[in-house]
């Protein structure tokens, strides 16, 4: 992968720049993006971050600017967690976690919303790991008409945990069983919570994450598996054969989703969760083939 140093403002040719955008969401926090733009362009891509990222990480910030050279436009966004202004850094585990993920997902509405204004011909919905949970959570929420003007969807090595796995995986390393937590009236926990060992966590928070059912009626609280089964949109999903943290992702949507024919599903050897180095290279060259 070529170095890429992104600095919002830094214009990469006479019509094409990355500048920084700001939307207010409704209970008054601001929201913070980058907007790689083409003047030329008449597709955009929006960008989410992984489990407590931010927009200016390595991975998001080479998609945006090889897009772009690609003459295709994209915004890539940070969401909150209940954050106003929320700058470039990963969310800290030493906090009193509150926020929800349900939230986040009504922030990617606020974005799509304002990217409808700008009148681009197609949409892709690009996200990483949790992120790409989200963009499906998000896209699955959409009405008919909205959901029409998004063109794609891209998953990059996207967590596809439900609320089962995430028990099992409680029990064998912490000795919980997070199922007393549904009936639980318990305010704060202490429990590991988005890759944050022992944080400080709301009990509603914690079920928001991870109580993921596919018989659960609000999308934003239903798993990848459940929400891909009944999508009918192009949707691509790419993963790394040396991912530690999503290991079970390839193998569970080669088992569950055979027959899907609006979905293909790709491995990357030898890449890991970042698609680090030589392995952003396969991994554009996948996105840029299917959008051209």
């Amino acid at each position: 992968m070529r170095n890429i140093l992104i600095i919002c403002f830094l214009v990469f040719s006479i019509d094409g720049l990355c500048k920084p955008v700001q939307i207010q969401y409704s209970s008054g926090e601001i929201l913070n993006g980058f907007h790689y733009t083409n003047t030329e362009s008449k597709s955009i891509a929006i960008i989410l971050h992984g489990t407590r990222g931010h927009q200016n990480l390595e991975l998001i910030t080479s998609l945006g600017a090889t897009l772009l050279e690609n003459n295709i436009d994209s915004l890539s966004i940070n969401l909150s967690y209940g954050i106003t202004n929320r700058k470039n850094d990963f969310l800290p585990c030493d906090i009193n976690h509150k926020h929800l993920q349900s939230k986040s997902i009504h922030e990617i509405k606020y974005w799509f919303n304002y990217i409808k204004k700008l009148n681009y011909e197609k949409i892709y919905l690009i996200g990483h790991s949790r992120g790409g949970l989200n963009m499906m959570q998000f896209y699955k929420g959409l009405n008919k008409a909205d959901s029409s003007l998004i063109h794609a969807i891209f998953l990059i090595a996207p967590i596809s945990d439900d609320f089962h796995d995430t028990r099992t995986i409680m029990m064998e390393k912490n000795k919980i069983d997070i199922q007393d937590l549904i009936s639980q009236e318990t305010g704060i926990i202490q429990i590991d919570f988005l890759n944050c060992a022992n944080a400080s966590v709301n009990r509603k928070t914690f079920l928001d994450y991870y109580n993921l059912d596919s018989n659960n009626i609000d999308n934003s609280k239903k798993p990848l598996i459940s929400l891909l089964q009944t999508t009918t949109k192009q949707t691509y999903i790419i993963t790394a054969s040396e991912d530690i943290f999503v290991p079970n992702t390839y193998s569970r949507l080669k088992q569950h989703l055979p027959s899907k024919k609006n979905i293909e599903l790709f491995l990357i050897d030898d890449a890991d969760h970042f698609f680090r180095d030589f392995y952003f290279d396969d991994l554009i060259e996948i996105l840029l083939n299917l959008m051209k």
